[in-house]
């Protein structure tokens, strides 16, 4: 469905697109029976992390279809077409939170109502057994009144997308500036608890114009989340309220069990007065929420181990690290996922053989706009040391040098270049991978083509 009507339902008129990226595409349309607004996702088959989450979202989704709840964006029906899941969702006119918070943000009046939905869709899908899993101002819509509905419920789960990170046993977590600490932990199942930590960041974030932890890479803001008290709102809004401070701090307690859920915590804030509330501050520029984290200058990428779990028990965070390359800001950054296997390495570390992958796999897109994803698959003798790495994109340009510490044991690592192009001028190219240390070997991707 990039710039067409290419394969939409049956019974459905395709209206305009949406939105496309990595994963998939969105379109509004028309059901033509009732002639009803929707929109229709369509998740790429490519992106899917696995076809048991898959079966999982599908269950999820059909509870969410009969939980018809104000402050859900309701999903109307769930298809298979072949490898690919679609989506028929209702289609909510207004913009996204995180379009708001860079225009400025919300009266505080309506970002407790705006918070209040969201925190009653969380309560009501958890008394149904579902968790959402990426709770941020990207999958909040607010409407002109600033009533809020929630979408995209259990996509973190499915889609194997940089903004999407995965425990070692395959646990979907969420993107970096939302991250629950106990979801860095292998075996954790996200639930109510680790939407609560994300939707007090993201409550945080619409109140202060801050978030608790930003200017950060990745792995740093990860680890900040698992280990690093926040700062408190009154010491980043000049006469916050203290109650509401100590609210905000309550939901982001480390420890699940001990977590103001979301509907407390509004309760809470929604208590005090407001003239106590300051003037609505400027928003400061920091990084909102995104599918995927720009990094500039480029975040040195190191596994981190989380504290000592409470049980007993080996647990740890697989390293990861995620940034996009776009054409038009001219930045450029890669991903990292690492994988350890257990077997013995021998002798100092080597890069033994590099792989290419494009998505999408033809390598061809049409403008006005398109995406692509490179993946350079790396296969190490499973010792420690560093390996020192770049791309060159398809339009020539380098990406800055990364260092990537890879531990003892670490034999696949799976290097990600996102880069997106807009415009109707025509791009062909290729993109080159470099290791540059520790022995200098190079892997060009197939050929992409954009056209108009």
């Amino acid at each position: 469905m990039t710039g067409d009507a290419r394969a939409l339902p049956v019974g459905y008129e395709f209206v305009r697109m949406l939105g496309s990226g990595g994963f998939g595409e969105v379109v509004l349309a028309r059901q033509s029976s009732v002639n009803r607004l929707v929109a229709i996702k369509r998740i790429h088959g490519y992106a899917l992390a696995d076809a048991g989450a898959l079966e999982r979202f599908h269950r999820e989704a059909k509870v969410l279809a009969a939980l018809n709840h104000p402050g859900v964006v309701r999903v109307f029906d769930f298809r298979r077409e072949g490898a690919d899941a679609t989506l028929i969702m209702e289609y909510v006119a207004g913009q996204s939170l995180s379009e708001q918070l860079a225009q400025g943000g919300l009266p505080i009046s309506a970002a407790l109502t705006t918070l209040g939905d969201v925190a009653e869709a969380l309560k009501a899908a958890a008394a149904h057994g579902v968790a959402h899993r990426d709770v941020k101002p990207d999958n909040v819509f607010v409407l002109p009144n600033c009533r809020a509905k929630l979408g995209d419920f259990g996509l973190a789960r499915i889609v194997s997308d940089p903004s999407v990170f995965r425990t070692a046993d395959g646990v979907a977590t969420g993107t970096p500036a939302y991250f629950p600490p106990e979801s860095g932990l292998a075996g954790t199942e996200p639930d109510e608890h680790s939407d609560a930590y994300s939707f007090a960041v993201m409550a945080y974030e619409v109140l202060t114009g801050e978030l608790p932890f930003s200017g950060l890479g990745m792995l740093d803001m990860i680890a900040a989340h698992i280990s690093r008290p926040p700062p408190p709102p009154t010491a980043v809004a000049p006469g916050f309220p203290l109650a509401a401070s100590e609210a905000l701090l309550a939901g982001l307690t480390k420890d699940p069990r001990s977590r103001l859920l979301p509907a407390e915590l509004v309760a809470r804030l929604a208590a005090v007065p407001p003239a106590q509330w300051p003037a609505r501050p400027e928003p400061s520029g920091s990084a909102r929420s995104r599918p995927t984290v720009r990094s500039s200058p480029p975040v040195k990428a190191q596994p981190i181990r989380p504290p000592p779990p409470r049980r007993a028990g080996s647990r740890r965070l697989a390293a990861a690290v995620a940034a996009a390359a776009t054409l038009a800001a001219a930045a450029a950054g890669v991903a990292f996922l690492v994988a350890t296997p257990s077997a013995e390495p021998a002798g100092p570390l080597r890069v033994q053989s590099i792989s290419h992958t494009v998505v999408p796999s033809s390598g061809r897109a049409r403008c006005p706009s398109a995406q692509f994803e490179f993946a350079a698959t790396l296969k190490t003798n499973g010792q420690s040391g560093s390996l020192r790495i770049r791309w060159t994109r398809p339009d020539g340009r380098q990406t800055d040098p990364v260092t990537l510490r890879v531990t003892r044991g670490q034999r696949t690592i799976t290097a990600l270049l996102r880069f997106d192009v807009t415009g109707a001028e025509p791009l062909t190219g290729a993109a080159v991978f470099h290791v540059l240390t520790p022995r200098p070997q190079e892997q060009t991707s197939r050929e992409i083509r954009y056209e108009c």
